[in-house]
């Protein structure tokens, strides 16, 4: 991939920088320094794992943060921020050549106001998260995955199973204590530095390191997941009904449901695979809100209810498959749902003999009350009409495989896919701005901030350049990785 090759090439040309700020970095931090010859790390995806930083630090305090980024900014030394590590491109979160400063000790959850807030570590996993809160009964607008950092997550958007009733993650942080690119720890939240607070729901990696969200918390036990697959012969069927979850007044007023489309092809599979993922905040078999979808035959079909630590908790590999996303956003359609499933399958044929590949195309809503909950706290940066009267649809690819040598193919597969479905939803009329930047390939970047309108975009930049004059967090500064601003 691009983004890789480039960052191999800048390590190349620098490496004596990285190489002295590792040394003094040793010298003040000891033992939470680790080089790669003796460092025994992992992190998700392998294009991730396949590149080696000068060294890593685990920092276990705001102030070790601070004083890791003043030596690595006096050295002018490349670095990338780890938190849970779920991005996929060399350099979002491992660092090539330079130093990866991996936040994965700052994973403390300290109960606050009685319970209604907590302060959570900048590394700390939603799966930890969920841990820690359900010891009171309490739950918080978390990931799908448990693996997922609760950082890059929050930061970027953080859709969750609890949208319908919460909103999205970052529309849940009263504040954010963080490390600004001179070395001063500050916090950020509506009432104190209401600029930054402002960026950093939604702009991703750009202005500062967070090293801790103070995050709603709210009353929760034990949800309803319910597994479905079904035979090719009932897809239009289960569209209309899943285009009811999505649009219907009647059953996205009940804000305990969430549902999620997949369409896959698994390796050696016979055929693509059409399943639903049905979601209830309450522990409630079968929930009145899927009657109409649990009328259609199923291939198969399995329900749990069990807490969100559980249910997130998937045994995804570590470093052993290559992981590419790319998205759109759209307004609802149904035409489109069946259009965007015979895209995907056309482009997925011509790639099937990819060895280990896994693939799905994905879709769920940005429903009506997520998007009314964008109105807290003086808004976030998304740009979304906030006066909408319908929900958005989301539309993940999301490919998984192993060999390097089959990169080109599935790159080619992503963005024929991707452009052909905007084409459908530019001729159907319901093509949208927004691209949610946690989904967004490499080759999307450039479109992300333009997405957010032109009054917020900047507006975003300049947050940047007032909180970070030097650059240290821009493309042109020491952490290249993820989706840049400037």
């Amino acid at each position: 991939m691009a983004n890789a090759r480039e960052a191999i090439q800048l390590a190349k040309r620098e490496p004596e920088n990285c190489q002295r700020a590792c040394a003094q970095l040793f010298t003040v931090f000891g033992p939470a320094v680790h080089y790669p010859d003796s460092d025994n790390f992992t992190i998700w995806d392998a294009k991730q794992q396949e590149v080696h930083p000068s060294c890593r630090i685990e920092p276990k305090s705001a102030s070790s943060v601070a004083k890791t980024l003043d030596i690595l900014v006096d050295h002018w030394c490349y670095f990338s921020v780890k938190g849970g590590g779920h991005s996929r491109n060399a350099g979002d979160s491992n660092s090539v050549g330079g130093v990866t400063i991996d936040l994965d000790l700052l994973n403390q959850v300290e109960f606050l106001d009685n319970g209604s807030k907590a302060r959570v570590g900048g590394g700390a996993t939603s799966l930890q998260v969920y841990h820690a809160l359900e010891s009171r009964n309490l739950s918080f607008v978390g990931g799908r995955v448990g693996s997922v950092g609760v950082g890059g997550f929050t930061l970027g958007g953080g859709t969750s199973p609890f949208s319908n009733k919460y909103g999205w993650g970052l529309d849940n942080v009263f504040e954010y204590e963080v490390v600004l690119a001179n070395g001063t720890i500050t916090t950020a939240s509506e009432t104190h530095n209401a600029d930054l607070y402002f960026a950093l729901r939604g702009g991703g990696n750009n202005f500062a390191i967070v090293t801790a969200f103070t995050i709603r918390t709210f009353a929760q036990g034990p949800v309803f997941t319910g597994q479905t697959s079904y035979s090719a012969n009932h897809t239009e069927q289960v569209l209309d009904k899943v285009y009811d979850l999505f649009t219907d007044e009647d059953l996205t007023s009940d804000v305990e449901m969430g549902y999620d489309l997949y369409y896959s092809y698994r390796s050696g599979s016979e055929d693509f695979t059409l399943m639903g993922t049905q979601r209830y905040g309450k522990p409630i078999r079968n929930p009145p809100v899927f009657h109409e979808i649990d009328q259609i035959p199923t291939l198969s079909r399995s329900h749990t209810i069990e807490y969100m630590s559980s249910v997130s908790n998937g045994s995804l590999p570590m470093g052993t498959t290559r992981n590419l996303f790319a998205t759109l956003t759209v307004s609802p359609s149904r035409s489109l749902l069946s259009k965007a499933l015979q895209i995907f399958r056309q482009e997925v044929e011509a790639i099937k003999s990819v060895p280990g590949i896994s693939t799905n195309l994905i879709c769920y809503p940005m429903q009506r009350n997520a998007i009314a909950a964008m109105k807290n706290r003086g808004g976030n940066a998304l740009g979304i009409d906030l006066e909408r009267e319908e929900p958005l649809f989301i539309i993940l690819l999301s490919t998984a495989w192993s060999d390097a040598n089959d990169d080109m193919a599935i790159n080619g597969m992503t963005t024929n896919a991707v452009r052909r479905i905007e084409l459908a939803a530019h001729e159907l009329g319901v093509t949208n701005r927004y691209m949610y930047i946690n989904y967004a390939s490499a080759e999307q970047a450039s479109r992300v901030f333009s997405g957010y309108g032109a009054e917020n975009l900047q507006r975003l930049k300049n947050i940047q350049k007032a909180v970070d004059p030097r650059g240290v967090f821009t493309s042109k500064g020491l952490w290249k990785g993820f989706v840049k601003l400037l």
